[in-house]
């Protein structure tokens, strides 16, 4: 598709400022307007032919793409972190100077997608589950935050529980007698209360949506999965046919190797990549444990313990299985099928 006037916007919550270009680079449109879609519309509405749009990656970036996008013929959202790598970070950073250095980057073909979900259905779930992940961290904050203040008033409680009310009655009564103290203790145990009781509210209302939804029930199938689980591996992939190769879905979830060579044709070697969607990494991970130490055989235990009698190492085979958990729920969800155990020794 040939693209005849490149644009890029530089997006504030205020304002946003546009700039547009000839495939030869001539500036044919520069101006700052209010981030409001009228006025979004009316300057993408200024430029001829064909038009490409580009957005760096933010807060607004989804919103913005979908504005705009009916009346573009390519919106492309990229990764500021590569444009940076890229252009350096003694560049000048300026909001009307910006727009022109992203249209650099467009017309020679140096940008990097980042993936957006084509349905706002999509994104919508998407946005769920990250306010449960984002509730999850909360909880966690809050418990280190309890432990940190009994730390800090010498207080070693090992392994014993601090959080369950029972517990926590035991563990207050060795604070000092001193009143703020204790206070600041029960504020930080009700904030504890009221987090843990929004998580479990978000987990029922996650959890109904994978039972609904036809493509995550069916990863219900799978040993390891549940609910909470096949509804992260859901919206983080959104569409299978991202990825042409298990292997480049390996690398999305932080389980995939890179190629790392000098210019010493003999120094070559392999090593994990650094930049990765966490949040799966942990679901396959997670999966993987749940599977290995669920009660009865299934297939990736099976398959775990082949690997082991092989002489292949814990850590590789943990490894192999891990990718399976990724590797499984992608290919059911491309061809469409149910979960088989057979899949395991396939994928």
């Amino acid at each position: 598709m040939k693209i005849e006037t490149y644009m890029a916007m530089d997006v504030h919550h205020t304002h946003t400022v546009i700039e547009a270009q000839t495939p030869g680079g001539r500036i044919i449109i520069h101006r700052d307007v209010p981030t409001e879609p009228c006025y979004l519309i009316e300057a993408v509405k200024l430029g001829r032919g064909r038009k490409g749009v580009v957005i760096e990656e933010g807060p607004m970036a989804d919103w913005v793409m979908r504005v705009i996008k009916p009346y573009c013929s390519e919106v492309i959202i990229c990764d500021p972190y590569r444009n940076r790598l890229i252009c350096g970070d003694d560049e000048d950073k300026n909001d009307h100077l910006d727009p022109g250095n992203l249209l650099i980057l467009y017309r020679t073909g140096q940008l990097r997608m980042v993936h957006h979900p084509e349905r706002q259905s999509m994104m919508d779930l998407r946005r769920w589950v990250w306010l449960y992940c984002d509730q999850v961290e909360l909880v966690t904050a809050a418990k280190n935050k309890i432990k940190a203040d009994y730390r800090e008033e010498g207080i070693q409680y090992g392994e014993h529980d601090v959080y369950s009310p029972k517990g926590r009655v035991v563990w207050l009564s060795q604070l000092p007698q001193r009143k703020m103290v204790r206070d600041r203790l029960e504020l930080l145990y009700a904030n504890l209360d009221t987090l843990q009781s929004q998580r479990i509210s978000l987990n029922k209302n996650i959890c109904r949506m994978a039972r609904r939804h036809p493509v995550a029930k069916r990863f219900l199938a799978i040993p390891g999965y549940r609910e909470i689980r096949s509804m992260i591996f859901l919206v983080m992939v959104d569409t299978p046919f991202r990825f042409a190769t298990a292997r480049k879905l390996w690398r999305y979830g932080g389980l995939g190797l890179r190629e790392k060579q000098s210019t010493n044709l003999e120094n070559r070697k392999l090593e994990r990549t650094k930049r990765y969607n966490r949040r799966l990494k942990g679901v396959a991970k997670g999966a993987m444990e749940a599977a290995l130490y669920l009660a009865g055989d299934n297939s990736f235990k099976t398959v775990y313990e082949r690997l082991l009698q092989r002489g292949l190492s814990v850590s590789l085979a943990r490894l192999t299985i891990a990718r399976k958990m990724l590797s499984v729920p992608w290919s059911m969800w491309k061809s469409g099928s149910d979960y088989n155990p057979a899949l395991v020794g396939e994928c």
